[in-house]
């Protein structure tokens, strides 16, 4: 018994009794519509032999007893294994469940269906015993009430069991079959809103002039306009349930992309809706996890290419090749790396090389610059490319002497090379597998200047003519040196060097 309360409590905590509540209601209501319709507005001498207190009633209660117990229990029977799955998620097989949850709203239309079917059959043959022709008016009155909460029931039963298939089709979609299309929703609609009240205005005509009914046409007034009453009631309440079907959904998905629009790439919707509408809110998904994955391949495309290459792999499609560039160079090379790993463990030279790369990084990017390759213990930066650049020469120049500020407290030195020219820039490589990077003058320059810088004051060096191409600003804040000849050339190289750091420099 205690274990029944508790079962009880949670039943009661779910939504559940809203639905069942719903659907019970609207078929009561209709039930006692029809038969008020009836007993007071068919203009038949033979209805009052069907009193409330009489005949009428006892179907009545007979009617109302069924209809509840047989269509709770049949209910329960069906809906049973979706309850238990809510109660234990994990002990039932998903597939199962989520065809069972999308299939309720069309299960519950075919119990009351059946419900009515066996209380029509019922009145009818009640009402049969007293006149056959009342048999025929209450069969058509009732047949059409039957239809009417049909509809109503399964537009009930399909949005108040969304928080649940929400929650069934949350990881999987299966297709657009579970649920009937809209179209067929709308078709219905219209049956029930326009249809079924003409029909029954049609019928009443024809069994006024087949001598139905007792009196004047004027008589059937009253009926008239309760069917019209009526079928503007229903067709207000099973038209609003049909736009919100559909605009909720709509709107659902409106805020979801104006949340995609402010960046929130984790955007998702609900899916519980097994037509079209259901198809589209899994596509919106399927889309945003497409996206997510894209931006997740650029992200990490980026970190090994750099994220202007990986971004304009992307926008392009890359081919073998190059263009001619103007560009600025930045070279820098770890000294005594070698001895280094001797007296340390690979695990600490890795971590000192993170480190140090990790400013190189930060500095490079913040200049506007790109690194193009990590060789080892040395890293190459580029100004100018992919990305045109105006003033490269500054940009690269200013680098420089930041990375001589930024290094000067880590572990580990390193000699730093800037040097400006042209260079191709491009795809190097073969069709299978290939790679951005720069060749030229500029890029032998500047290794050839990171060589001479490790052993010169300062350890950053850069040429006469690089200079000469920044601006004056930055021209400032280097001093010109010596002219020598750099390994592989022929002629001598003017060179230059940052000048030492000043209390204007540093603020």
């Amino acid at each position: 018994m205690e274990r029944f309360w508790r079962e009880l409590r949670w039943l009661w905590g779910t939504s559940w009794p809203l639905y069942a509540a719903t659907v019970l209601g609207t078929n009561v209501i209709s039930a006692i519509g029809s038969m008020l319709f009836v007993r007071y507005l068919i203009p038949m001498p033979e209805v009052l032999e069907l009193g409330l207190g009489g005949q009428l009633g006892a179907i009545g209660v007979i009617y109302a007893v069924v209809a509840v117990v047989l269509g709770g229990v049949v209910t329960l029977y069906l809906f049973r294994p979706v309850l238990e799955w809510q109660r234990h998620p994990d002990g039932h097989d998903p597939n199962m469940v989520r065809h069972l949850v999308m299939r309720l709203p069309v299960a519950q239309t075919i119990i009351v269906v059946a419900v009515w079917g066996i209380g029509i059959a019922i009145v009818t043959v009640a009402a049969w015993r007293v006149d056959i022709q009342l048999a025929s008016v209450v069969l058509a009155t009732a047949l059409l009430t039957a239809f009417v909460t049909a509809v109503l029931t399964y537009l009930q039963a399909e949005r108040l069991v969304r928080p649940l298939a929400a929650s069934v089709l949350a990881r999987r979609f299966e297709d657009s079959t579970l649920q009937p299309p809209i179209k067929w929703q709308l078709y219905l609609t219209w049956f029930t809103t326009s249809a079924v009240p003409m029909v029954g205005v049609l019928l009443l005509t024809i069994a006024q002039r087949y001598d139905y009914f007792t009196g004047t046409v004027g008589e059937l007034t009253s009926a008239i306009v309760a069917l019209t009453t009526a079928g503007m009631v229903t067709g207000f309440v099973g038209t609003a349930l049909v736009i919100m079907s559909v605009v909720d959904p709509i709107k659902e998905l409106q805020a979801a992309i104006n949340r995609v629009r402010r960046g929130e790439q984790n955007t998702l919707v609900d899916i519980y809706d097994g037509s079209e509408i259901g198809v589209l809110q899994a596509g919106f998904n399927e889309m945003m996890r497409g996206l997510r994955d894209r931006q997740r391949v650029r992200d990490i495309f980026g970190h090994y290419v750099g994220a202007e290459v990986a971004q304009k792999a992307l926008e392009e499609v890359p081919e073998l090749g190059g263009e001619e560039r103007k560009v600025a160079v930045l070279f820098i090379d770890v000294v005594g790396s070698t001895s280094y790993a001797v007296d340390h463990t690979p695990e600490e030279v890795v971590a000192a090389l993170n480190d140090f790369f990790d400013v190189v990084v930060d500095v490079v990017h913040r200049n506007k610059g790109v690194i193009n390759k990590f060789q080892g213990d040395a890293a190459l930066a580029v100004f100018g490319a992919p990305v045109s650049l105006h003033d490269a020469a500054s940009h690269a120049l200013q680098a420089a002497r930041e990375l001589q500020r930024d290094l000067a407290g880590l572990e580990l030195k390193a000699g730093i090379g800037v040097a400006a020219g042209h260079v191709v820039a491009g795809h190097v490589g073969g069709a299978d597998r290939f790679e951005y990077t720069v060749i030229g003058d500029a890029v032998n320059g500047a290794a050839r200047l990171t060589d001479l810088a490790k052993d010169t004051p300062g350890m950053v060096l850069t040429n006469a003519a690089t200079l000469r191409t920044a601006n004056e600003v930055e021209q400032q804040r280097w001093t010109l040196m010596k002219s020598v000849e750099l390994r592989g050339r022929g002629k001598m190289t003017q060179l230059a060097r940052p000048v030492r750091s000043t209390l204007a420099d540093r603020y």
